[in-house]
């Protein structure tokens, strides 16, 4: 299954276009993509068996963020080994958490107004949790994630190192530093969810 969001309303996707939840579930969930995944069990129980009218066609870049005002946002720093060594570190044996201000986060193709400074980009895979957990082992973790999706930690690093400690999340928060989508893909779709490419392209190259 493909969530997405699309005119502000949530939608699942596919082959033949965009279906709108709220229409195709006579008002029982949606159209507030937020409210999808406040009860997902529910909404993962209906979409498995529910007969979903004709799908409308939809372009991609009109897709906005799938899960456009997350509550929080964690994410863990030096997680890929190039770029910790890039950075002068070892990936650490704990891992190093920060956040990104909700507020950053924007949908896959929306401009991004640069501050001054020194601007850089992580592409990252998104883990969007779908029930609440609290101290959950590390053998159950896949256990509360409604899907996956991608997204870019873009963060101004004068900002971001300034201090000490440093200032990481105000680095990261600027308005549309969390571009994500355009789907959250769940897990079922994936052939194996611990073994998945992802790819950043600048300008064409990767």
């Amino acid at each position: 299954m493909r969530l997405a969001t699309l005119s502000d309303r949530a939608v699942l996707l596919t082959e033949d276009g965009a279906v709108d939840i709220a229409d195709a579930s006579s008002g029982r969930f949606g159209p507030d993509p937020m409210d999808v995944l406040d009860d997902w069990t529910a909404f993962r129980a209906w979409a498995g068996s529910a007969e979903l009218p004709a799908a409308s066609p939809y372009r991609t870049a009109d897709l906005d963020a799938p899960v456009p005002r997350p509550r929080q946002v964690f994410a863990v720093a030096l997680n890929y080994r190039p770029h910790a060594a890039e950075a002068g570190h070892v990936p650490p044996e704990i891992p190093l958490l920060f956040t990104k201000f909700p507020s950053c986060i924007v949908g896959p193709s929306a401009r991004v107004e640069l501050p001054k400074g020194n601007v850089d980009w992580e592409l990252e895979m998104v883990a969007v949790i779908g029930t609440p957990c609290h101290r959950v082992p590390a053998s159950e973790g896949w256990e509360a994630v409604a899907g996956l999706t991608v997204g870019q930690d873009l963060s101004e690093r004068v900002l971001q190192l300034t201090g000490k400690p440093p200032q990481f999340s105000l680095g990261k928060s600027y308005p549309g530093f969390g571009p994500t989508g355009p789907a959250l893909v769940t897990l079922d779709e994936l052939p194996d969810r611990d073994d998945i490419a992802i790819e950043c392209l600048l300008n064409g190259e990767s």
